[in-house]
């Protein structure tokens, strides 16, 4: 059973205050009243760590919790004042950024660091699907530093079987349109990372891009056909 249908089987409950009064406010209490669960919670047979409270004899979970356990994405929309689901989406407990505008955010950051490779006697790096796939996965994650042996294994799930040089750059003020091209000058402006940027051996590429709270989160993974990556299988 996938991990979708696993969540559809959790129960998530919502609990609505009411003012009472006399007798039947004990009562309800009592009713209402809610303990730390110790049920174990299983997902795909393995055990996973989630608070829960039983009240009444059920457990209630967190649906944001079962969205981080499961793998998908749930925030509360501001706008329209109500729980959003993106069911294909990672976890992130916000608002994605548009496909539209991330897909152009990250064609334009490929033809930037294009440009940077040619002026540095660098071959152009073609888009690598897997790259990108495991690229994005990254940003999605939020992350603020590297996390090298968790890349490798990203790439090497995604599909992409050799070595890869990999870039990250979070950066605070930047409207989405001016995004790349920030992104980009912070590689250019800092030599350890323009040095994986024009990387001679590197023949592919993967971008990932991600918005949280006027933060970006911007992820470069190049292919090296010729190095080995040592958590591929």
């Amino acid at each position: 059973m996938g991990r979708m249908k696993n969540a559809a089987m959790v129960t998530a409950g919502i609990l609505i205050g009411m003012t009472i009064a006399g007798p039947a406010a004990h009562a309800a209490a009592e009713y209402l009243k809610a303990y730390p669960s110790a049920n174990q919670f299983y997902l795909d047979g393995e055990p996973v760590q989630m608070e829960a409270y039983a009240i009444n004899g059920n457990n209630y979970v967190k649906l944001r919790d079962i969205g981080e356990a499961v793998g998908f994405n749930v925030y509360w929309d501001n706008e329209n004042h109500c729980v959003q689901v993106e069911s294909g989406k990672p976890y992130t407990g916000q608002p994605s950024l548009p496909s539209a505008d991330l897909d152009a955010v990250r064609a334009e950051m490929v033809e930037r660091i294009n440009d940077v490779r040619i002026q540095h006697g660098a071959q152009f790096l073609r888009i690598d699907d897997r790259l990108m796939a495991a690229a994005q996965e990254y940003a999605d994650k939020h992350y603020t530093w590297h996390h090298n042996q968790e890349e490798c294994e990203a790439v090497a799930k995604h599909g992409y079987p050799n070595g890869f040089g990999s870039n990250l750059t979070v950066f605070t003020g930047c409207e989405v349109e001016h995004v790349a091209a920030q992104a980009v000058e912070n590689w250019v402006n800092s030599p350890g990372h323009l040095k994986t940027m024009v990387a001679p051996d590197a023949d592919s590429i993967g971008i990932g891009v991600a918005r949280d709270n006027g933060v970006t989160y911007c992820y470069m993974f190049v292919g090296k056909p010729g190095t080995v990556n040592p958590y591929a299988s």
